[in-house]
């Protein structure tokens, strides 16, 4: 599900609701109530995490990345940092 993975986007990027609403402008609580899935996710927050990070759009939306095409998951950004690769 589309929630679970921006879960997991905070979780892999070890982002805090309060680091999501700096980038995003949307209350910090907001982003705790989506992450304790008290919220559903709608438009809006979907908007704002494509605008701060735009190359896990497809893989939020489906679940599949893209490399050659700049569309990767946060997993794939983690071991691109370590391993100090290029994707996409």
């Amino acid at each position: 599900m589309i929630i679970d993975r921006v879960i997991e986007l905070f979780e892999t990027l070890k982002i805090t609701s309060k680091g999501m609403e700096d980038l995003t402008g949307i209350d910090r609580y907001k982003w705790g109530n989506i992450r304790g899935k008290k919220q559903k996710i709608n438009e809006d927050y979907l908007e704002a995490i494509n605008q701060v990070f735009p190359q896990y759009a497809y893989w939020i939306m489906t679940g599949k990345t893209i490399p050659e095409a700049g569309q990767i998951s946060p997993e794939i950004e983690m071991a691109r940092k370590e391993n100090n690769l290029k994707i996409g």
